[in-house]
């Protein structure tokens, strides 16, 4: 009879299947997660802030809202995105409302605001950041750009004025929204301007250390925990600390 063998070949590809399953359901593409709710703390400042994001059926950000839950106990903040084409207006709380100009590949060109941002690429990589101020005398603005240097996806420096900041890189995990170089961009415009290919570990200034970035993830790979440790000099001053908690969707 054929019987016994024709159920072992069944049972073996059930298991080959089920193998393969579960390999698949670790390999999240971190590109397309959506963060769900950040919780927020920073120490010194006794401040807790709690967003909560939803989206549109398009996967755009479409509403971030903020409470607050530390010495801004009751605070409470609002963010509603209109997409109009590739760009979308930002409308807060009180009914004011500014424009970011996006191209269709989802990067940021400008974000009209008083002081209005400038963001030039080359392909993927942010090259040049500027920022627009009014002036009194003409030509009635002044402009401050930062420039970025990259190599292998990630930026290595930027500066101002010969100021040059450094960043370093866990080269084993890839870059996300929630990483230190992202979130705060991601909390304000609904996505980031920055994009590297790894999660940033340390940022340098004047040689040295300015900033560490400690992460902790979950089964999946994405980061369910981002600690930012702010250098506050020699002794007897005390680093700072902000933590960033994430779920998702």
């Amino acid at each position: 009879m054929q019987t016994p063998k024709l159920i072992t070949c069944i049972l073996s590809l059930l298991i080959i299947l089920t193998g393969i399953s579960c390999k698949k359901s670790k390999n999240i593409n971190l590109s397309t997660i959506k963060i769900a709710t950040v919780d927020y703390a920073y120490a010194s400042g006794n401040m807790r802030q709690h967003y909560f994001i939803t989206y549109d059926k398009y996967n755009n950000v479409d509403s971030i809202s903020d409470n607050g839950g530390g010495v801004d106990t009751g605070a409470f903040s609002f963010k509603k995105f209109n997409y109009i084409g590739s760009s979308f207006t930002i409308t807060d709380q009180t009914g004011g409302i500014y424009m970011v100009d996006a191209n269709t590949n989802g990067q940021i060109l400008e974000v009209l605001l008083t002081d209005t941002l400038l963001m030039t690429y080359n392909g993927n990589e942010l090259t040049n950041l500027s920022y627009k101020q009014p002036s009194s005398t003409y030509p009635y603005y002044t402009l401050t750009s930062y420039a970025y240097q990259w190599n292998n996806g990630d930026i290595t420096c930027y500066g101002l004025s010969g100021v040059v900041d450094s960043y370093y890189y866990d080269q084993s995990r890839s870059g996300q929204e929630g990483d230190a170089l992202r979130i705060d961009n991601f909390l304000q415009y609904g996505r980031s301007y920055i994009s590297t290919s790894h999660v940033a570990i340390e940022k340098e200034i004047l040689g040295t250390w300015g900033e560490e970035y400690l992460y902790k993830f979950d089964a999946a790979g994405r980061i369910s925990q981002l600690t930012k440790i702010t250098n506050q000099g020699p002794a007897p001053n005390t680093n700072d600390t902000e933590t960033y908690a994430y779920t998702y969707y």
